[in-house]
């Protein structure tokens, strides 16, 4: 597949957090958002609160939908958001799943790499450009990847889709710092196969 067309699929699977400050996000099998953690309005008494459900909007195929944390982790700054219920949000619930029905999830790639073998990547802003980068695994007992990327990354990337050639997800923007002298900005990504919950790792491969 030409790489055109591979970043006409993901730019439609990106969708937009609607917090303050802002982000994105990527559809994947399985019928899950992945962002970064930072991205949602999430805090530790649970966000925002409507009955016993924590909801975040989000901008997808240009409607404005709700969804709901489905699992959170901070320390690697996931998060995957899902479904509301479908008896007590059910707009909400049938919106997004149109939305899932009309657009080609993103792949997640689940390959190892070899150690300090650097492989190209790319990265979509919310300025609606690509950036190239080249990502390599530094360690063999981390679930990290390092990242350099040749323009700077601003805030209002994180979240986004950072695929392979084959436009397989490796991973999502989180923290990037630039390097002036260099031209050039770098950070980690998590290993997504590595670091999600087990059982969504299962609805997403089962799903592909």
């Amino acid at each position: 597949m030409e790489l055109d067309t591979i970043y006409t699929n993901v730019e439609k699977a990106t969708v937009t957090t609607l917090r303050k400050g802002g982000g994105q996000g990527v559809l994947v099998n399985g019928n899950f958002i992945i962002t970064a953690a930072h991205c949602l309005d999430w805090n530790c008494d649970g966000g925002l609160i409507l009955g016993e459900h924590s909801v975040e909007e989000i901008r997808a195929g240009g409607n404005q939908i709700k969804v709901t944390p489905v699992a959170i982790e901070p320390v690697n700054d996931i998060a995957v958001l899902g479904s509301l219920d479908s008896q007590e949000f059910s707009e909400s619930a049938d919106a997004f799943e149109e939305f899932c029905e009309v657009t080609k999830p993103v792949p997640l790639c689940q390959r190892d790499f070899e150690l300090f073998q650097s492989f190209s990547v790319h990265i979509y802003t919310h300025k609606g450009i690509w950036v190239n980068g080249d990502v390599k695994q530094m360690k063999k007992e981390t679930n990290a990847l390092y990242i350099e990327a040749d323009e700077q990354i601003e805030g209002g990337t994180s979240g986004g889709p950072i695929i392979n050639d084959s436009g397989e997800l490796i991973g999502i923007t989180s923290n990037f710092s630039f390097n002036e002298s260099e031209g050039k900005a770098s950070g980690t990504i998590p290993r997504l196969h590595r670091t999600l919950p087990s059982w969504i790792c299962q609805r997403i491969f089962g799903a592909s």
